[in-house]
């Protein structure tokens, strides 16, 4: 029954995939009305612009919803700027590699040779220019303090290097994991090689061969930029709230905003071998070889380009950027078989999803493909050793920041029918060979490394960037969270256990000293109140920190580490009762209990870096 059902889908796909329509100005317009009205309705989108090219000619550009909701004014793709966030890195990508194409650096040069300022040399391998363009350099992720809210905040982008550089945590070039700093760092070496800071770079040799006067690379915008530039729109309790323009201190990672038409001719002069209109920007050498892999961990998963990525669909390879800030969604996609490239933009949360889904389903719409394709025969194989707990390499390890791998694990197990399972069990895999599976009825790949000593390590889904860690013993996200929880449940038991001997007046007899007590009272109720608010900060909106550490944040940490200190006075208090046979033997085996946890909450302080907060 199965393999007929799975037939039938082929056959039904096949079908679908013969009646594509053509690429017409006419069939893009239908499409984009009918998903944008679908979209405004069941993702509550303000506005989005969208431009399609082909064949050297702009095929269709159109606006939809509105740019600035309170003064209804219209979203349009020649006026309105939207801030294409990470879409920002392809022109800083373009840049280096006209240097690259000039002989004025190369891309297996360290990046210690452009720098003012030292790498830490934690591993012997050099971090590369090339290590920079697929997100290899090996850094750490760095959340906190990354946004300015007005231009006095941002600092010039050397010393906003120097003074932020996140830790080295592993070796370059060894695996992906997606970095801000790194792009910046590669806009840092522009800017030490030309003389010229980036935006000044790419204004001159870019946007304006391009003719895009559409766009801002720089800090402070012009006041004609800035009257049509597009709002920021949260959505919340059934309404709709307009948010400030922030700003990247990584600038170059993200600043940029531009108009769909500009971003036309950007996808132009790449689909046309790097020149546009009679300008050449890149040498058509180096425009292809800007869409050839510089990283590829395995053959089955999609490899990094030179500063794009690959998302190949329906046998056509596709590649491109996304990027998201400050509630703006856009996604770049250039197929180069046909000639074409698609640009769209959002300028409201709810539309995080709806970017990607809109992309998907035009490529899918033109090019048909395997909806629901026949799964694939099962191969035997062992599934236990994949079973486990992966974090994302993109994290922090260094500071207190990583607290957040408790709330981003993504859990793996063997399901009864021999499918590999992740996350919430809706993304069901299939082993085809060991170490390799792919997804049940979705054209997507998922790939395993073994350690040295032949265990699992690493899980890679789709793409480099989406790479995750196993993780095991005390470094499993849930044994943390198990060992956390015993503290509290025993901080709560002290606290009322405590209180409730207080009211009651236990025998004096039995009673440990007082100061010992109130001691381990104030360690329990500390903890209860630190970790409840820690555990409210976050699962609630933790977007303050990009601005900074608020100085609620400040105060909790340093409690944190004051009260991991006063579980230290408790575990020397519960030594001393057994050496002095204080009080009775029961309440000093209670009070153990609570030394115990003690030490288990001293432990989660350090392993979380809260202790090094202070010095940090």
């Amino acid at each position: 029954m199965r393999k007929f059902i799975c037939l039938l889908l082929t056959l039904f796909a096949a079908n679908a995939a013969a009646q594509n329509p053509p690429l017409t100005q006419e069939s893009v317009a239908a499409f984009f009305g009918s998903a944008f009205t679908v979209q405004q309705k069941d993702h509550e989108i303000v506005g989005a612009v969208v431009s399609v090219v082909h064949d050297g000619q702009v095929l269709f550009e159109a606006g939809y919803g509105f740019a600035d909701l309170e003064t209804r004014t219209l979203a349009d793709p020649n006026q309105s700027l939207f801030r294409i966030a990470s879409i920002t890195k392809p022109f800083v990508w373009t840049a280096l590699m006209q240097l690259v194409e000039q002989g004025r650096l190369s891309l297996d040069d360290p990046v210690d040779q452009y720098l003012d300022f030292p790498i830490p040399a934690t591993y012997p391998e050099p971090i590369r220019i090339r290590d920079l363009l697929t997100h290899t350099p090996g850094f750490e992720e760095q959340g906190t303090g990354g946004s300015a809210r007005s231009v006095e905040d941002v600092v010039p982008l050397g010393e906003h290097l120097q003074a932020a550089m996140p830790a080295r945590v592993r070796p370059p070039g060894e695996h992906a994991s997606y970095s801000n700093y790194g792009t910046a760092l590669a806009a840092y070496i522009i800017e030490r090689v030309t003389g010229e800071s980036w935006s000044d770079y790419i204004d001159e040799h870019i946007l304006a061969p391009l003719e895009m006067t559409s766009t801002n690379t720089q800090l402070v915008m012009s006041a004609d930029l800035k009257a049509r530039h597009a709002t920021g729109y949260k959505y919340s309790g059934g309404e709709f709230e307009a948010t400030e323009y922030d700003y990247f201190k990584d600038l170059p990672a993200g600043h940029i905003s531009t108009t769909a038409n500009d971003m036309s001719r950007f996808m132009l002069m790449h689909l046309n071998g790097g020149s546009y209109n009679g300008e050449r920007i890149l040498s058509a050498e180096t425009a292809i070889e800007m869409r050839e892999p510089l990283f590829n961990p395995h053959p089955d998963i999609a490899p990094m380009l030179h500063g794009f990525y690959r998302s190949d669909r329906h046998g056509l390879v596709i590649f491109g950027h996304g990027g998201d800030v400050n509630q703006f969604h856009s996604n770049l996609t250039l197929i180069p078989e046909h000639n074409l490239g698609v640009f769209v933009s959002f300028n409201s949360d709810p539309a995080a999803i709806a970017r990607g889904n809109l992309v998907t389903a035009f490529i899918d719409h033109f090019f048909g493909g395997d909806y629901l394709r026949a799964a694939p025969e099962a191969y035997e194989l062992d599934l236990e050793p994949y079973a486990g707990q992966y974090l994302p390499l993109r994290r922090n390890q260094s500071t207190f920041e990583k607290l957040s791998a408790l709330v981003s694990p993504i859990s793996v197990s063997a399901d009864e029918d021999a499918l590999l399972v992740t996350g919430s069990r809706t993304s069901r895999w299939i082993p085809i060979v060991e170490d390799h599976f792919v997804a049940n009825y979705v054209d997507q790949s998922m790939v395993f490394e073994r350690a040295s000593d032949d265990t699992i390590a690493y899980m890679l889904i789709g793409t480099p960037l989406s790479t995750y860690q196993r993780m095991t013993g005390f470094d499993r996200p849930e044994v943390q969270t198990q060992i956390l929880a015993l503290v509290l449940i025993i901080a709560v038991l002290t606290v009322l256990g405590y209180t409730y001997r207080a009211w009651r007046r236990a025998p004096a007899t039995t009673q440990l000293p007082q100061s010992d007590v109130m001691t381990a009272w104030l360690h329990g109720a500390l903890l209860i109140g630190l970790y409840t608010y820690l555990i409210i900060t976050l699962s609630s909106d933790v977007e303050e920190f990009s601005y900074g550490m608020p100085t609620s944040a400040h105060i909790l940490m340093l409690l944190m580490v004051a009260n991991a200190l006063l579980g230290i006075v408790v575990v020397g208090l519960s030594a001393r009762q057994w050496l002095r046979q204080s009080g009775g033997a029961l309440p000093r085996l209670r009070y153990s209990a609570i030394a115990l946890a003690a030490l288990a909450n001293l432990w989660i302080c350090w392993y979380f870096n809260i202790l090094a907060y202070p010095f940090q």
